[in-house]
């Protein structure tokens, strides 16, 4: 019976953590963070906020048009005597007044700022997007990054549990030889000693472990208590070539194409500081209507309609040179635009050449660390077998033990960075989402 509900109590714990742990692509990841991510979403409301503020509306084309309207009631008690003899005396006279009103105002021209500001909106328009797009790449490589840094950290985990297995069997080996006398009691307490030593290690990492999942989660943004595994191996794409990633990048890095729009806006806002040197010219109209009856007075009942229509022009003739010193600004600011972007392309250029040299220098380290790796296990599994046979030291063979830890740990780590380094490239090339 105990039999029985023991292998009930092991199947209970596996199935709960089948389903509390599942799997966790990198393409779920990236989804997930599209669809949840705060900042992702933050940025795709301030564009779409520019994108509605981009209308012939808010930049003046169109009239504006009021209507106004009252009705009011009132009572009162009037005596009036007149220097002829006569006298009114009324008690609770009443009087009625409605009016009501359209007006119309419509500025047709305006030295061309309303062809500004609308070229000025549109613009702001593709900022916003190009924003939003940067914060999306922005995240989504920082997904990428923890993705992939989990997967290097899982990978150190089955390192040191290897270690500790290889370790297991050194104590073991130590107790033996102690029991037929041919090993020391030191000898077994110094290989405890390194088996706790490797247990303390493993703690230490699934701890990072569990920290890079709660980070991950955040970047994502769903529940940080979700529990999850990600996949065991980090593929590196080796074929990524410099031309075509540093053009690339001079055609859709976004901080390069923002650059490119504050350009464009530089020019635009010298043509608004010229606009105030032309004339403006409104037309305006409006019709009105009032009803007004009183039970007091000379007046018993007022009716008047009315229409009204015109044409308004203004020319600022000195405004203590005020437009001069605008234009002047705004051509010190197209100057200071260019600049940025210059600096701006010089910096994604510099910064892509220095990932790219990282890229293929981690490369090359992974496959220098995979050669290493052979003859590290080949190494361990000789100086184990020397043990047994007493024909090694059990510092020696702690020593070829530590350097196949250190190369699989270097291996895992050039991976991770040849990793990063290409997840660097892909957002300054602007490859790393899909349009």
């Amino acid at each position: 019976m105990k039999f029985f509900q023991t292998i009930s109590f092991l199947f209970l714990i596996f199935v709960s953590q089948s389903f509390s742990q599942q799997l966790l692509s990198l393409k779920d990841a990236v989804k997930i963070a599209l669809e949840n991510n705060f900042s992702i979403n933050i940025a795709k409301n301030i564009s779409t906020i520019a994108e509605n503020n981009a209308s012939v509306g808010n930049a003046g084309f169109l009239p504006t048009i009021d209507a106004t309207g009252s009705y009011t009631k009132s009572q009162s008690n009037t005596k009036q005597e007149y220097f002829d003899g006569r006298t009114i005396d009324r008690t609770g006279a009443k009087s009625t007044n409605l009016s009501a009103g359209v007006s119309l105002n419509w500025t047709v021209f305006d030295g061309f700022e309303m062809f500004g500001n609308l070229d000025l909106l549109k613009q702001l328009n593709k900022i916003g997007k190009a924003n939003y797009k940067a914060e999306v790449e922005n995240n989504i490589a920082d997904v990428i990054d923890n993705y992939f840094n989990l997967i290097r950290e899982k990978q150190v985990l089955d390192v040191i549990k290897e270690t500790i297995r290889i370790s297991e069997e050194r104590v073991s080996i130590a107790e033996s030889k102690k029991d037929v006398g041919s090993g020391s009691k030191f000898d077994l307490r110094q290989a405890q000693v390194d088996l706790n030593e490797d247990r303390s290690t493993l703690l230490k990492e699934e701890l990072n472990y569990e920290q890079l999942k709660v980070t991950l989660n955040q970047l994502l943004g769903r529940n940080v208590n979700t529990d999850f595994d990600v996949e065991d191996t980090i593929i590196v794409n080796e074929t990524l070539n410099y031309d075509e990633l540093r053009n690339s990048a001079l055609q859709k890095n976004s901080q390069l194409f923002i650059a490119e729009r504050n350009l464009e806006l530089a020019e635009i806002n010298i043509s608004l500081a010229r606009s105030e040197l032309y004339p403006r010219i409104s037309l305006t109209g409006g019709y009105n209507y009032l009803n007004s009856e009183s039970g007091a007075g000379f007046i018993k009942t007022n009716k008047n309609y009315s229409l009204n229509y015109g044409v308004t022009a203004s020319l600022n003739l000195f405004n203590g040179l005020n437009t001069r010193r605008k234009i002047e600004n705004a051509l010190v600011e197209s100057d200071n635009s260019r600049l940025n972007y210059d600096l701006i392309k010089n910096s994604i250029e510099a910064n892509l050449l220095n990932v790219y040299k990282k890229y293929l220098n981690s490369i090359k380290l992974i496959k220098l660390e995979e050669e290493n790796l052979i003859i590290a296990e080949e190494s361990v599994d000789i100086a184990l077998e020397r043990l047994k046979l007493g024909n090694i030291t059990p510092l020696e063979f702690r020593e070829t033990q530590r350097k196949l830890i250190d190369v699989k740990s270097r291996l895992v780590s050039a991976q991770y960075e040849a990793k990063t380094a290409e997840t660097e490239l892909l957002r300054l090339s602007g490859q790393i989402i899909k349009d």
